[in-house]
């Protein structure tokens, strides 16, 4: 090889290298990504604000101020191309041609000052408390101290949500209000006999309050039947392509590992516990997928689809189970694993990949019936 044509081809290589498009500029800089505004729920923000450390091309400007209603009001008045709801959009936002997609689920925690001895209460509890027929903290089994109720502004999905599973159209006005929503922790944190209310996603690291259980329920991103939860929703116009781009990314396998850091994702479909006894010090899972058709000499086989475990994040794989030993074999395979909490990913013909949070208990097998599940079969 000479030299002159080393350094020809090496001066081509430089000169493709600085022109791919999307990674560099023709002068060899990195583009920028594209600043978006966003309007709406300040818990939706949470979710934004980690998903801009990973996506590659957008950063956002995040206006949470006037909370769910300021941002479909945004959407409607075409001053944004994205929104946020933390709470099922309007019916107006719908008829607008707006699209709304649900991105995952929050859990509204109830809140009391950490040295509060009370771990949980339930439902009609919680109504008696913030309607204010229940005043003393002895009448729920805690110390003889007054109840200060808090709840965050109107104009929060939190409160809105808040009010109609939990009161059931009974009165909150004797609350004291909150704005802007997270101000509610230090609100509680002030006084020994408060309570509130707030998105369990600005609790993380938070250890001036402690959340209680609701009817013996836990709020957590794994806690699929924890009462008080509702979804949280993208609102955006199909003619700004940026915008569709990215919330297909926000339900892809990448997005949705982000929303589960602080949410529960929107492809989980239930929680499913130890339904009996095994032999095993280790816990066994069953998991009876969907089947399909195999033709073997004429005799028709269902074997089951295959599945993914995944940590409790949906972030670490597991194991992926073929679910059958072979096309004639029409049994569930039964997979050992280590006590914990895991999450199931499975596949259906229809293409969809509905995921459920199995919890495995040593000496115990967990069931998990997916067509049941989505049918809503207890």
């Amino acid at each position: 090889m000479s030299t002159k044509w080393f350094r020809t081809h090496l001066i081509t290589i430089v000169l493709l290298t600085t022109i791919i498009p999307g990674c560099l500029s023709p002068l060899g800089q990195k583009s920028s990504p594209v600043t978006t505004q966003y309007v709406g729920s300040s818990t939706v923000a949470v979710f934004l604000r980690e998903a801009e450390l990973i996506h590659p091309h957008l950063r956002f400007e995040i206006d949470s101020e006037h909370e769910s209603e300021g941002g479909e009001q945004a959407i409607l008045d075409r001053r944004t191309m994205l929104a946020g709801t933390a709470r099922r959009p309007t019916s107006n936002v719908l008829r607008e041609g707006i699209v709304a997609t649900e991105i995952g689920r929050d859990a509204i925690a109830v809140i009391v000052h950490r040295d509060n001895p009370v771990p949980d209460l339930s439902m009609d509890q919680l109504a008696g408390i913030f309607s204010g027929e229940t005043s003393n903290w002895k009448d729920v089994g805690g110390p003889d101290l007054a109840i200060q109720p808090h709840v965050v502004g109107r104009e929060s999905a939190t409160r809105e949500v808040f009010r109609e599973k939990v009161l059931e159209g009974k009165d909150d006005s004797r609350c004291k209000v909150v704005r802007p929503d997270q101000e509610i922790i230090h609100e509680v944190a002030q006084s020994p006999g408060a309570i509130g209310h707030i998105s369990f996603s600005f609790l993380q690291d938070v250890n001036l309050v402690r959340p209680l259980s609701v009817n013996g329920q836990a709020p957590a991103v794994t806690n699929f039947d924890y009462p008080i939860c509702r979804p949280l929703y993208l609102l955006w116009r199909e003619e700004a392509p940026r915008m569709e781009e990215f919330v297909s990314w926000c339900l892809s396998d990448e997005g949705q590992q982000v929303v589960m850091r602080h949410f529960v994702g929107s492809r989980v479909v239930a929680s499913v516990r130890s339904v009996s006894k095994s032999r095993n010090t280790t816990g066994a899972l069953i998991v009876y997928t969907e089947t399909f058709p195999f033709n073997d000499g004429g005799i028709y086989y269902y074997p089951h689809l295959p599945y993914e475990i995944f940590d409790r994040r949906g972030q670490a794989l597991v194991r992926r189970v073929r679910n059958h030993r072979g096309r004639n074999d029409e049994k569930p395979m039964r997979i050992l694993l280590a006590p914990d909490l895991y999450l199931v990913r499975t596949r259906m013909s229809s293409g969809e990949s509905p995921q459920f949070f199995v919890t495995i208990e040593p000496g115990k097998t967990t069931e998990l019936r997916v067509l049941d599940q989505l049918q809503g079969v207890e």
